[in-house]
């Protein structure tokens, strides 16, 4: 018996408008979890470097954050990073260990240190990051201090060893808020010098 297939069968199969009903509904799925009150050029830097690190907003890999009417921060995970490095081939494993403080009530000079090793190189990459830079002495930080810093300094190390530019984790925010400020007030400055002159 011929194999046909009948113009009804053939409409449930593939529907041109039901396909780009379905993207459009997924589009605005991720933009309404992941990139909450974002503009549209705000969330299509998103897709772009979800695209560029083939990262899964919905995993919570990568997300953006809108703070006020400043620019949205672009997040990814400390599991987003290592996603990105397993993916590459080159993974070959990472450490991470601590150096506990002379005084164990003080945490603000505990140290992590992570090291990164890739198959195509002879040298491993070794971030080490100190609590006093990145505790922000709220939410995860009081009651996971290690965890926290430990994240800190494999998204580091994992940006680092692979290359991964334009994003951080979210555990270094008040870094990025204070780079994104000096970037500011460096910026106005030069307006202003070149205004003046």
């Amino acid at each position: 018996m011929e194999n046909t297939v009948t113009k009804k069968e053939t409409n449930n199969i593939i529907d041109p408008n039901m396909i780009e009903s379905d993207w459009k509904k997924k589009l605005e799925l991720v933009k309404s979890l992941v990139a909450k009150n974002c503009s549209n050029e705000e969330f299509g830097l998103l897709v772009h470097l979800a695209n560029q690190y083939t990262l899964d907003p919905l995993k919570r890999e990568i997300w953006a954050v809108k703070y006020g009417v400043s620019p949205a921060q672009i997040f990814v995970s400390r599991d987003g990073f290592l996603s990105i490095a397993h993916k590459t081939g080159q993974f070959d494993g990472m450490e991470t260990t601590f150096k506990e403080p002379s005084d164990p009530k003080n945490l603000d000079d505990l140290t992590a240190t992570c090291v990164v090793y890739r198959k195509d190189m002879t040298h491993p990459i070794s971030v080490t990051v100190k609590m006093k830079e990145y505790d922000s002495k709220m939410s995860v930080w009081k009651s996971k201090p290690r965890t926290m810093l430990q994240k800190v300094a494999e998204s580091q190390a994992l940006r680092r060893a692979f290359n991964v530019a334009g994003v951080y984790s979210p555990e270094e925010f008040d870094q990025v808020k204070d780079e994104q400020s000096k970037t500011e007030t460096t910026s106005n400055k030069v307006i202003d010098v070149a205004t003046k002159e």
